[in-house]
Protein backbone atom coordinates (compact mmCIF):
# COMPACT_ATOMS: atom_id res chain seq x y z
CA UNK A 1 0.00 0.00 0.00
CA UNK A 2 0.84 3.52 -0.72
CA UNK A 3 1.08 5.87 2.04
CA UNK A 4 -1.44 9.13 1.28
CA UNK A 5 -0.27 12.19 0.65
CA UNK A 6 -1.17 15.12 2.45
CA UNK A 7 -1.96 18.96 0.24
CA UNK A 8 0.99 20.94 -0.20
CA UNK A 9 0.13 24.87 1.44
CA UNK A 10 1.25 27.91 0.12
CA UNK A 11 4.52 28.97 1.48
CA UNK A 12 4.70 32.04 3.76
CA UNK A 13 6.74 33.65 0.90
CA UNK A 14 4.32 32.73 -1.38
CA UNK A 15 1.46 34.15 0.79
CA UNK A 16 3.73 37.13 1.11
CA UNK A 17 3.78 37.87 -2.58
CA UNK A 18 0.16 37.56 -2.76
CA UNK A 19 -0.52 40.06 -0.49
CA UNK A 20 1.87 42.70 -1.93
CA UNK A 21 0.20 42.08 -5.20
CA UNK A 22 -2.90 42.63 -3.56
CA UNK A 23 -1.57 46.13 -2.05
CA UNK A 24 -0.06 46.95 -5.11
CA UNK A 25 -3.51 46.82 -6.70
CA UNK A 26 -5.15 48.75 -4.18
CA UNK A 27 -2.96 51.38 -5.09
CA UNK A 28 -2.97 51.58 -8.12
CA UNK A 29 -7.21 51.47 -7.71
CA UNK A 30 -7.64 53.73 -4.75
CA UNK A 31 -6.38 57.49 -6.42
CA UNK A 32 -8.70 56.42 -9.73
CA UNK A 33 -12.02 55.87 -7.50
CA UNK A 34 -11.13 58.85 -5.34
CA UNK A 35 -10.81 60.80 -8.48
CA UNK A 36 -13.99 59.25 -9.94
CA UNK A 37 -15.23 60.64 -6.53
CA UNK A 38 -14.05 64.27 -7.05
CA UNK A 39 -15.26 64.28 -10.20
CA UNK A 40 -18.50 63.49 -9.21
CA UNK A 41 -18.30 66.07 -6.48
CA UNK A 42 -16.93 68.92 -8.80
CA UNK A 43 -20.03 67.94 -11.44
CA UNK A 44 -22.46 68.29 -8.48
CA UNK A 45 -20.42 71.81 -7.82
CA UNK A 46 -21.08 73.02 -11.43
CA UNK A 47 -24.43 72.09 -11.36
CA UNK A 48 -24.91 73.98 -7.68
CA UNK A 49 -23.96 76.98 -9.70
CA UNK A 50 -26.25 76.43 -12.70
CA UNK A 51 -28.88 76.46 -10.51
CA UNK A 52 -27.89 79.32 -8.76
CA UNK A 53 -26.84 81.45 -11.43
CA UNK A 54 -30.49 80.98 -13.22
CA UNK A 55 -31.59 81.76 -10.38
CA UNK A 56 -30.36 85.13 -10.52
CA UNK A 57 -30.91 85.72 -14.66
CA UNK A 58 -34.50 84.81 -13.21
CA UNK A 59 -34.42 87.64 -10.54
CA UNK A 60 -33.13 90.10 -13.12
CA UNK A 61 -35.50 89.11 -15.70
CA UNK A 62 -38.71 90.06 -12.91
CA UNK A 63 -36.55 92.84 -11.10
CA UNK A 64 -34.17 94.33 -13.65
CA UNK A 65 -31.26 94.39 -11.37
CA UNK A 66 -29.17 91.94 -9.84
CA UNK A 67 -30.52 91.23 -6.20
CA UNK A 68 -29.04 93.66 -3.63
CA UNK A 69 -26.69 92.10 -0.84
CA UNK A 70 -27.52 94.79 1.53
CA UNK A 71 -26.70 95.55 5.51
CA UNK A 72 -27.54 99.04 5.69
CA UNK A 73 -29.08 100.33 8.90
CA UNK A 74 -31.72 102.03 8.71
CA UNK A 75 -31.08 104.05 11.92
CA UNK A 76 -28.39 106.08 9.91
CA UNK A 77 -31.68 107.92 8.34
CA UNK A 78 -32.54 108.20 12.30
CA UNK A 79 -35.29 105.92 12.62
CA UNK A 80 -34.63 103.37 15.17
CA UNK A 81 -38.46 102.34 15.18
CA UNK A 82 -37.85 99.42 12.39
CA UNK A 83 -34.69 98.01 13.68
CA UNK A 84 -32.14 97.38 10.76
CA UNK A 85 -33.17 97.24 7.09
CA UNK A 86 -30.52 95.43 6.23
CA UNK A 87 -28.54 92.08 7.49
CA UNK A 88 -30.02 90.18 4.52
CA UNK A 89 -27.61 88.34 1.83
CA UNK A 90 -28.09 88.10 -1.81
CA UNK A 91 -29.19 85.29 -1.79
CA UNK A 92 -32.21 85.86 0.48
CA UNK A 93 -33.41 87.61 -3.05
CA UNK A 94 -33.33 84.60 -5.76
CA UNK A 95 -35.32 82.19 -3.03
CA UNK A 96 -38.63 82.27 -5.02
CA UNK A 97 -36.44 81.33 -8.05
CA UNK A 98 -34.93 78.28 -6.06
CA UNK A 99 -38.22 76.63 -5.44
CA UNK A 100 -37.84 78.07 -2.04
CA UNK A 101 -40.74 80.63 -1.88
CA UNK A 102 -42.19 79.58 1.85
CA UNK A 103 -39.23 80.10 2.90
CA UNK A 104 -38.67 83.53 1.22
CA UNK A 105 -42.18 84.62 2.61
CA UNK A 106 -41.47 83.48 6.23
CA UNK A 107 -38.58 86.23 5.97
CA UNK A 108 -39.16 89.32 7.37
CA UNK A 109 -37.75 92.20 5.25
CA UNK A 110 -39.18 94.72 6.73
CA UNK A 111 -37.96 95.08 10.07
CA UNK A 112 -34.53 93.06 10.96
CA UNK A 113 -32.39 92.67 13.67
CA UNK A 114 -28.44 93.06 14.30
CA UNK A 115 -26.51 89.73 15.61
CA UNK A 116 -28.29 89.20 19.13
CA UNK A 117 -26.19 89.69 22.20
CA UNK A 118 -28.32 89.01 24.56
CA UNK A 119 -31.86 87.21 25.40
CA UNK A 120 -32.82 84.02 24.48
CA UNK A 121 -31.69 83.52 21.24
CA UNK A 122 -28.19 84.77 20.51
CA UNK A 123 -26.68 85.06 17.11
CA UNK A 124 -27.64 86.19 13.72
CA UNK A 125 -30.76 87.72 13.59
CA UNK A 126 -33.28 85.86 15.95
CA UNK A 127 -36.25 87.33 13.86
CA UNK A 128 -35.72 85.33 11.08
CA UNK A 129 -34.03 82.25 12.55
CA UNK A 130 -36.57 79.42 11.51
CA UNK A 131 -35.28 80.57 7.52
CA UNK A 132 -31.91 80.63 8.83
CA UNK A 133 -31.13 77.36 10.66
CA UNK A 134 -31.82 75.84 7.36
CA UNK A 135 -29.22 74.62 5.37
CA UNK A 136 -29.77 74.05 1.27
CA UNK A 137 -27.63 71.48 -0.60
CA UNK A 138 -27.56 73.95 -3.71
CA UNK A 139 -25.35 76.82 -1.35
CA UNK A 140 -23.00 73.44 -0.34
CA UNK A 141 -20.11 72.47 -2.40
CA UNK A 142 -19.53 68.86 -1.83
CA UNK A 143 -16.05 69.13 -1.97
CA UNK A 144 -15.67 71.19 0.86
CA UNK A 145 -17.45 69.00 3.59
CA UNK A 146 -16.51 71.17 6.52
CA UNK A 147 -19.10 72.78 9.02
CA UNK A 148 -19.14 76.21 10.37
CA UNK A 149 -20.14 75.92 14.13
CA UNK A 150 -19.20 78.79 15.29
CA UNK A 151 -17.11 77.75 18.06
CA UNK A 152 -15.07 80.78 18.49
CA UNK A 153 -18.42 83.03 19.30
CA UNK A 154 -20.13 82.20 22.80
CA UNK A 155 -22.71 84.71 21.55
CA UNK A 156 -24.31 82.25 18.35
CA UNK A 157 -26.01 79.28 20.32
CA UNK A 158 -27.59 77.68 17.41
CA UNK A 159 -26.73 76.19 14.13
CA UNK A 160 -27.27 78.18 11.08
CA UNK A 161 -26.84 76.88 7.47
CA UNK A 162 -23.87 77.50 6.09
CA UNK A 163 -22.71 77.98 2.09
CA UNK A 164 -20.32 77.95 -0.19
CA UNK A 165 -20.94 80.29 -3.03
CA UNK A 166 -20.06 83.78 -3.56
CA UNK A 167 -20.75 86.79 -5.83
CA UNK A 168 -18.41 88.87 -7.78
CA UNK A 169 -18.29 92.27 -6.90
CA UNK A 170 -15.04 92.97 -8.94
CA UNK A 171 -12.65 94.55 -7.32
CA UNK A 172 -11.99 97.24 -3.96
CA UNK A 173 -12.48 100.42 -5.39
CA UNK A 174 -9.07 101.97 -3.87
CA UNK A 175 -7.44 99.28 -6.27
CA UNK A 176 -5.48 100.26 -9.47
CA UNK A 177 -5.99 97.38 -12.35
CA UNK A 178 -3.78 98.56 -15.65
CA UNK A 179 -5.08 101.18 -17.53
CA UNK A 180 -6.71 103.36 -14.47
CA UNK A 181 -6.24 106.29 -14.11
CA UNK A 182 -5.82 107.68 -10.28
CA UNK A 183 -8.77 108.16 -8.11
CA UNK A 184 -7.47 110.18 -5.84
CA UNK A 185 -10.13 109.02 -3.54
CA UNK A 186 -12.62 109.95 -5.28
CA UNK A 187 -13.14 105.97 -5.79
CA UNK A 188 -15.55 104.73 -8.28
CA UNK A 189 -18.53 102.53 -8.32
CA UNK A 190 -17.61 98.64 -7.62
CA UNK A 191 -17.11 96.73 -11.53
CA UNK A 192 -18.39 93.47 -10.29
CA UNK A 193 -22.61 91.78 -10.92
CA UNK A 194 -23.83 92.04 -7.19
CA UNK A 195 -25.99 95.28 -6.55
CA UNK A 196 -24.47 96.50 -3.21
CA UNK A 197 -25.48 98.72 -0.41
CA UNK A 198 -22.94 100.41 2.44
CA UNK A 199 -23.63 99.18 5.97
CA UNK A 200 -23.56 102.92 7.58
CA UNK A 201 -21.65 106.15 7.12
CA UNK A 202 -18.87 107.42 9.47
CA UNK A 203 -17.07 104.04 9.61
CA UNK A 204 -14.11 103.11 8.19
CA UNK A 205 -13.47 104.50 4.45
CA UNK A 206 -16.88 106.00 4.71
CA UNK A 207 -16.02 108.67 6.71
CA UNK A 208 -14.85 110.03 3.19
CA UNK A 209 -17.99 111.38 1.54
CA UNK A 210 -16.23 110.16 -1.95
CA UNK A 211 -15.82 107.10 -0.60
CA UNK A 212 -19.46 106.88 0.75
CA UNK A 213 -21.15 108.42 -2.73
CA UNK A 214 -20.24 105.75 -4.44
CA UNK A 215 -21.04 102.60 -1.92
CA UNK A 216 -24.95 102.04 -3.03
CA UNK A 217 -24.90 100.47 -6.91
CA UNK A 218 -27.36 98.57 -8.88
CA UNK A 219 -26.47 96.36 -11.48
CA UNK A 220 -28.57 95.97 -14.49
CA UNK A 221 -27.75 93.62 -17.22
CA UNK A 222 -27.93 95.93 -19.48
CA UNK A 223 -24.50 97.27 -17.66
CA UNK A 224 -22.97 94.28 -18.33
CA UNK A 225 -21.48 95.77 -21.55
CA UNK A 226 -18.53 93.09 -21.55
CA UNK A 227 -20.67 90.52 -22.76
CA UNK A 228 -22.46 88.07 -20.09
CA UNK A 229 -19.98 85.14 -21.56
CA UNK A 230 -16.91 87.19 -20.38
CA UNK A 231 -18.03 88.35 -16.98
CA UNK A 232 -17.71 85.78 -13.90
CA UNK A 233 -20.98 85.76 -11.58
CA UNK A 234 -20.07 83.09 -8.59
CA UNK A 235 -17.60 81.35 -7.58
CA UNK A 236 -16.90 79.09 -4.56
CA UNK A 237 -15.59 79.90 -0.76
CA UNK A 238 -14.72 77.74 1.42
CA UNK A 239 -15.64 77.65 5.13
CA UNK A 240 -14.05 78.00 8.05
CA UNK A 241 -14.93 75.36 10.82
CA UNK A 242 -16.09 78.20 13.43
CA UNK A 243 -12.73 78.54 15.24
CA UNK A 244 -11.22 80.86 13.56
CA UNK A 245 -7.97 79.24 13.76
CA UNK A 246 -8.14 76.29 10.40
CA UNK A 247 -4.89 74.88 9.13
CA UNK A 248 -5.60 75.82 6.16
CA UNK A 249 -4.87 79.20 5.39
CA UNK A 250 -7.77 79.22 2.70
CA UNK A 251 -10.58 79.18 5.16
CA UNK A 252 -9.26 82.09 7.04
CA UNK A 253 -10.18 85.51 6.65
CA UNK A 254 -6.19 87.17 6.15
CA UNK A 255 -4.44 90.67 6.13
CA UNK A 256 -1.10 91.85 5.51
CA UNK A 257 0.89 93.59 8.70
CA UNK A 258 1.55 95.97 5.52
CA UNK A 259 -2.10 97.32 4.98
CA UNK A 260 -1.26 97.81 1.39
CA UNK A 261 -5.04 96.40 0.21
CA UNK A 262 -6.30 99.48 1.34
CA UNK A 263 -3.62 102.00 0.06
CA UNK A 264 -5.44 104.91 -2.12
CA UNK A 265 -4.85 103.89 -5.86
CA UNK A 266 -2.67 101.02 -5.53
CA UNK A 267 -1.87 99.18 -7.82
CA UNK A 268 -3.27 95.26 -8.10
CA UNK A 269 0.06 93.47 -8.96
CA UNK A 270 1.46 95.06 -5.33
CA UNK A 271 -1.65 94.10 -3.61
CA UNK A 272 -1.53 90.35 -5.12
CA UNK A 273 2.43 89.92 -4.51
CA UNK A 274 1.91 91.46 -0.72
CA UNK A 275 -1.18 89.34 0.12
CA UNK A 276 0.98 86.21 -1.29
CA UNK A 277 3.97 86.77 0.85
CA UNK A 278 2.17 88.00 4.07
CA UNK A 279 -0.90 86.66 4.76
CA UNK A 280 -1.86 86.79 8.48
CA UNK A 281 -5.12 85.34 9.75
CA UNK A 282 -7.03 87.53 12.08
CA UNK A 283 -9.35 84.97 14.23
CA UNK A 284 -12.07 87.47 15.12
CA UNK A 285 -13.33 87.58 11.46
CA UNK A 286 -12.28 84.34 10.62
CA UNK A 287 -15.02 82.76 12.85
CA UNK A 288 -17.95 83.83 10.53
CA UNK A 289 -16.49 82.55 7.16
CA UNK A 290 -19.22 80.84 5.35
CA UNK A 291 -21.51 80.66 8.45
CA UNK A 292 -24.84 81.90 7.41
CA UNK A 293 -25.84 82.15 3.58
CA UNK A 294 -28.85 84.31 4.91
CA UNK A 295 -27.60 86.68 7.37
CA UNK A 296 -25.02 89.75 6.53
CA UNK A 297 -22.84 91.96 8.67
CA UNK A 298 -20.03 91.58 6.40
CA UNK A 299 -18.05 88.87 8.32
CA UNK A 300 -19.51 85.77 6.44
CA UNK A 301 -18.53 86.90 3.31
CA UNK A 302 -20.88 86.56 0.43
CA UNK A 303 -19.14 88.40 -2.19
CA UNK A 304 -15.39 87.94 -4.08
CA UNK A 305 -13.22 90.11 -5.64
CA UNK A 306 -11.06 89.17 -8.57
CA UNK A 307 -7.71 90.40 -7.19
CA UNK A 308 -5.70 87.55 -5.55
CA UNK A 309 -5.73 84.21 -7.78
CA UNK A 310 -7.97 81.28 -7.15
CA UNK A 311 -6.84 79.34 -3.63
CA UNK A 312 -4.45 81.87 -2.51
CA UNK A 313 -5.14 82.63 1.55
CA UNK A 314 -8.30 85.11 1.19
CA UNK A 315 -6.35 88.95 2.01
CA UNK A 316 -9.24 90.59 2.84
CA UNK A 317 -9.05 94.02 4.14
CA UNK A 318 -6.88 95.61 6.97
CA UNK A 319 -9.34 97.83 9.24
CA UNK A 320 -12.32 95.89 10.37
CA UNK A 321 -14.27 98.98 9.85
CA UNK A 322 -13.62 98.80 6.27
CA UNK A 323 -16.29 95.66 6.63
CA UNK A 324 -18.58 98.53 8.10
CA UNK A 325 -18.51 100.63 5.21
CA UNK A 326 -18.78 98.30 1.77
CA UNK A 327 -17.87 94.59 1.87
CA UNK A 328 -17.32 94.84 -1.75
CA UNK A 329 -13.84 96.80 -0.73
CA UNK A 330 -12.77 93.46 0.81
CA UNK A 331 -10.23 91.43 -1.69
CA UNK A 332 -11.59 87.68 -0.75
CA UNK A 333 -10.63 85.46 -3.92
CA UNK A 334 -12.14 82.08 -4.54
CA UNK A 335 -11.28 78.77 -2.74
CA UNK A 336 -12.36 75.36 -3.04
CA UNK A 337 -11.50 71.65 -2.65
CA UNK A 338 -11.58 71.06 -6.57
CA UNK A 339 -7.86 70.10 -7.29
CA UNK A 340 -6.05 72.43 -9.51
CA UNK A 341 -8.17 75.65 -9.37
CA UNK A 342 -12.28 76.76 -9.40
CA UNK A 343 -15.51 76.44 -10.21
CA UNK A 344 -17.01 79.71 -11.66
CA UNK A 345 -19.95 80.32 -13.18
CA UNK A 346 -21.07 83.44 -15.44
CA UNK A 347 -23.39 85.62 -16.79
CA UNK A 348 -24.41 83.30 -19.43
CA UNK A 349 -25.17 80.63 -17.23
CA UNK A 350 -22.22 78.70 -18.16
CA UNK A 351 -19.49 77.28 -15.68
CA UNK A 352 -15.46 77.13 -16.46
CA UNK A 353 -13.11 75.24 -13.99
CA UNK A 354 -10.50 78.33 -13.70
CA UNK A 355 -6.95 76.56 -13.02
CA UNK A 356 -5.34 78.49 -9.89
CA UNK A 357 -2.29 79.29 -12.57
CA UNK A 358 -4.78 81.66 -14.53
CA UNK A 359 -2.61 84.74 -15.70
CA UNK A 360 -3.69 87.92 -13.31
CA UNK A 361 -4.60 90.10 -16.01
CA UNK A 362 -7.19 87.98 -17.77
CA UNK A 363 -8.35 86.63 -13.77
CA UNK A 364 -8.53 90.63 -13.20
CA UNK A 365 -10.55 91.25 -16.48
CA UNK A 366 -12.98 88.33 -16.16
CA UNK A 367 -14.55 90.05 -12.81
CA UNK A 368 -15.71 93.31 -14.11
CA UNK A 369 -18.52 93.63 -16.13
CA UNK A 370 -18.52 96.98 -18.30
CA UNK A 371 -14.60 98.24 -18.47
CA UNK A 372 -13.98 96.91 -22.44
CA UNK A 373 -11.61 94.47 -21.76
CA UNK A 374 -10.80 91.82 -23.83
CA UNK A 375 -10.17 88.09 -22.61
CA UNK A 376 -9.13 85.02 -25.20
CA UNK A 377 -10.93 82.17 -24.21
CA UNK A 378 -8.01 80.37 -23.87
CA UNK A 379 -6.59 82.86 -21.29
CA UNK A 380 -8.52 80.90 -18.48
Amino acid sequence: MHAKQGRRGFTLIELLVVIAIIAVLIALLLPAVQAAREAARRMQCTNNLKQLTLALANYIDVNSQTPVHEYRYTYEQGDLSRGYSGDHSWYCGILPFLDQSVMFNALNLTYTEEWAYSGTLLGPNPTDMTVYKASLATMLCPSDGVVNTCSGDPTDQYPVGNFNYVANTGHPRNVLLPGDSPTNGNVPYLTGIMSMSRMYVQQGSCSSAAYAATTNVNVTLASVTDGTSNTAALSESLVNDGSGNSSDPRRNLNYTPSGLVEAIDVPALAVVQDGLANATNWQPWSIYKGLTWAYTDAWEKHVYAHLLPPNAAPIVTYYTNTFRCLEGDGAMNPTSNHPGGVNVSFMDGSVHFIKNTIGLQPWWFLGTRGRGEIVSSDSY
